[in-house]
Order: C-alpha cells, then structure tokens, then sequence
C-alpha cells in the first residue's frame, strides 16, 4: 500500500548530563573548613553557602590593609594641601620653582601610595570573600569530598569541597549505525524510553550529531544527542535509553514488518497472486517498528503473506 510514511532510526542511548551540569566546588584559598553546610544528596541554589572557612587570617589582613589606606589618605590630603599652599605662594612669587615641583612630586606620590593601598585593600576584601564557599549552579550535592576540621591547602589546584550536579540538564546520547546516521538530521523528532518508567514515552528533538565515529569492537556508530523536550525531573544520569529518530514524512510504497524476510542474497516477500504465493525479491528503504518501506519488486495494491509462510509450513 502507498501512505504517508514516516522512516524511523532505533538506536540504543544513555542519559548523561550536559556539559556544565556538574561542577566541582573548590576553595580559592587555604584554611580550615570550619564549618561545612551540606552533605550528600543535600539541594542547594545558587549563590547557597557551601562551607566556610576559618575567617581569623583574612580578617586581620583586611583591617591591616583598611588601617593602611586611612593613614595614606591623610598624608594624601596633607600632599594636596601642602601643594596648593606652595601654588599659592608660586603666584605671589614667594616659593621657588624647585619648591613648587617637590610639591608636586609629593602630592602625586601620596596619591599612587593611597590607590596602591586601596588595590592591597581591596584584594585582601576578596580573600575574605573566598573564606565562604558558595553554590555557583543550583543542584544536588552529588560527593563531599572535604569535612569540617579539615586544613585544605589553595597554593597550587583548588581543593574539591563537593560536586554539584544540576539532574535537570540532561540529554540523551543514542549510537546510531553508520548504515543510518544518513537519514538523521538536525532538529528531527526522537522519543526515547527507559527501564525505570515502562510504558511511558518521553518527547525530544536531535540537536547535534557527531562528525566522527565511535568504533567498537569493528562496529561503526555515530553518537546523536537528543535533548528531552519533557520529564527530565524523573530522568538520572546512565540510564539506559532505547532511541527511534523520526526522518521526514513521505509518500511511499510499504508492507507490514512482519512480511519480510531476510536472507544473505537479500530481501523478499510472499505476494498471493490468484490465492497462490509467490515468492518475490524486494528492494528495502527505510523502516518503521511496523512498516518497512519497498523500492522496488513490488506494486501498489500487491498483497503479502505476513504469517503461514510456505517455507514453515
């Protein structure tokens, strides 16, 4: 029969996390974890503290360095002053031109001390900062490889604390055959199934195939991800996913599934012509779970056996 027919690739998938969908939470400077807020399996949103620090070090250094810039401000105002008074007197043609220029020199230099001051300030704020460790993505505390006492050392990697996983980000990654990865494209409709959930489907659409192979053992397949369109809030990571890929819908010539058969020549199909089988080689297209596409050897309005085939009988 000719119908509207819409060609399926089956692959078998895995559900994996996107990338950026797991994160290792560290510390940008060293201390002693005094107090750590999560544990595993712990929810947390963005900006969440994670742990903190001993704070006592980070502390002093910032009073330091505030102390630092009040006492260059003061000698940066007493430079200013000190020069407009010289400037003053350069007009009345009472300060020299020597001491109108050492004026000048002073004030300039108070002003770089007091801005190389406040920078000094200012990082010792962000080492302050870094003594609270807080969520950068919203997730689930997937490890918590760090625990309250500890003494984690910054000076050349930064120490894991935890690792964080956002389980909503999810995609699907189907390995299509090289006999198919031709009839797959960007954009094309997919639905997958899963193990833990029988029975339901979950709606996605190809967003991105890989330009090159994954071989293993001989067998050539291309990797296809499959973004979920709904239900990742019940989806985890590894799970196993069998995948079919919709191509383009299109007018052809198909049989039941069930009528074919295979054989190392080829293909063929019982046609009943006058109530009598015949066998007749076919040439296949694509497939369907229950329709398979014929290119050739059969015609519109032909009839097939689907079942009591000759030679089992």
């Amino acid at each position: 029969m000719v119908r509207d027919f819409t060609p399926r690739v089956l692959a078998t998938g895995t559900i994996r996390l996107r990338a950026g969908a797991r994160i290792e939470v560290g510390a940008r400077t060293s201390g002693v974890v005094r107090r750590l807020a999560v544990t595993q399996g712990s929810e947390v949103r963005q900006g969440d503290t994670i742990a903190v620090l001993d704070r006592r070090e980070a502390t002093a250094r910032l009073a330091e360095a505030s102390a630092r810039v009040e006492e260059l401000e003061a000698a940066s105002a007493q430079a200013d002053s000190d020069l407009a008074r010289v400037e003053a007197l350069s007009h009345a043609n009472g300060a020299s031109r020597q001491d109108l220029l050492a004026a000048r020199t002073g004030s300039a230099t108070a002003r770089a001390r007091l801005a190389a001051a406040r920078s000094d300030r200012d990082l010792a704020q962000v080492q302050l900062d870094y003594t609270v460790i807080l969520a950068p993505i919203g997730g689930v505390v997937a490890s918590v490889t760090t625990h309250e006492g500890e003494t984690v050392a910054a000076s050349f990697a930064a120490p894991t604390f935890v690792t964080l996983i956002d389980p909503t980000r999810l995609e699907c990654i189907a390995l299509v055959d090289e006999t198919d990865i031709g009839r797959v494209r960007r954009a094309d409709s997919a639905d997958f199934t899963v193990d833990a959930y029988p029975g339901r489907v979950f709606r996605g659409r190809v967003i991105r195939i890989a330009p090159d192979a994954t071989i293993v053992s001989g067998v050539v397949d291309y990797e296809v991800t499959v973004q979920p369109l709904e239900g990742s809030e019940v989806l985890k990571p590894q799970m196993t996913a069998s995948v079919s890929i919709a191509g383009t819908s299109r007018r052809a010539l198909v049989v039941p599934s069930a009528a074919v058969r295979q054989t190392p020549d080829g293909a063929y199909v019982w046609r009943l012509r006058a109530a009598l089988p015949q066998r007749v080689a076919v040439v296949l297209g694509a497939r369907q779970p229950d329709l398979t596409e014929v290119r050739g050897g059969l015609a519109a309005g032909d009839s097939v056996l689907t079942a009591g085939f000759p030679e089992e009988q």
